[in-house]
């Protein structure tokens, strides 16, 4: 037999492999037990929620229905995971919980189910809890209504989507994915290495930072701090005073509300809106490039400043 024969006759088998595959609906192993427990507690009685996870979460807080405090998980998991949960207890105002997947890969262990972990936290009297602690190695993240004084959720590999969050000091962090926040308040650091950072609503300081991918941002409201190694940084609607830093990419920031700003640009252009109620000086250079400016009204001290060494460098 040829060697087209032999290639064809490969083709036919990985699709017929397919073909089987599909039938099994890409199950192959067998199906994950459902596992649910609660906990619950009184009034201050959790301070720390720390979670290590191998498994896709969900993580809400809510009001307390009934005025129960609670902690709850809902979701299919590996026997081992479930032991591992029910030992789990608050003990000195914390709870970690070791969703670690015990997994001992075969082929025929493979299998597409749904295992998303939900957990619930019920508060009574709109109560914030000292520490929350979520770290992954590889799985997405999706959380609503954290309310605590920190807050630090850590994934690998895998997005992480945040909504509704409050907190003194939010921490974000994705070595590869996307980080999306939404109606975020308090001061907030972003950390990526591959992927975009989207923020949509935020009241307080923020730190981005990227080193491939880019970084939007609607109606942030507070001092800022931004900087991409590749990609480009887009602020629609920024109120504050910041500094930006794109190493390749440009830089836009339209209907800002800001008296000082530091950007700078090493290759791509640099364009802001003329905004109104700025009254101090523009300091605009671009080492290979051209710099387009209404006058400075020199009214205060204020200042914008951007550097560009290759790009230009626009404000209208």
């Amino acid at each position: 037999m040829n060697t087209k024969k032999w290639s064809l006759l490969g083709v036919l088998l990985i699709l017929i492999g397919l073909a089987g595959m599909a039938y099994q609906h890409f199950d192959f192993g067998d199906e994950l037990p459902s596992y649910q427990q609660k906990w619950t507690f009184e009034q201050g009685g959790l301070q720390n929620l720390l979670i290590d996870s191998d498994y896709d979460v969900e993580l809400e807080f809510i009001d307390s229905p009934d005025g129960t405090n609670y902690v709850e998980i809902n979701g299919k998991m590996n026997q081992k995971t479930i032991d591992a949960v029910k030992t789990a207890q608050i003990s000195a105002g914390t709870l970690k919980l070791d969703l670690e997947d015990k997994f001992e890969w075969t082929f025929f262990s493979i299998n597409f189910q749904s295992t998303k972990q939900r957990i619930t936290v019920a508060l009574n009297d709109k109560d914030e809890l000292d520490r929350i602690d979520f770290e992954s190695d590889s799985s997405n993240g999706t959380f609503r209504g954290l309310r605590a004084g920190e807050i630090d959720l850590s994934i690998d590999s895998g997005n992480l989507r945040v909504e509704n969050l409050k907190g003194n000091e939010i921490h974000l962090e994705s070595s590869s994915g996307n980080v999306t926040a939404e109606n975020i308040q308090g001061n907030t650091e972003i950390q990526l290495d591959s992927g975009n950072i989207r923020v949509e609503q935020l009241e307080g300081n923020l730190t981005a930072k990227s080193s491939s991918g880019n970084i939007t941002a609607n109606q942030v409201k507070g001092t800022v701090k931004v900087s991409s190694s590749s990609g480009d940084i887009r602020f629609h609607r920024f109120t504050g005073d910041g500094s930006f830093k794109a190493s390749s990419g440009n830089i836009t920031l339209s209907e800002q509300r800001s008296d000082n700003l530091d950007i700078s640009v090493d290759s791509g252009n640099a364009t802001l809106s003329v905004d109104a109620e700025f009254k101090g000086f523009y300091d605009l250079q671009s080492r290979s490039g051209n710099t387009s400016a209404p006058d400075s009204p020199r009214q205060t001290q204020d200042l914008i400043k951007i550097r560009a060494e290759s790009g230009n460098i626009r404000i209208r």
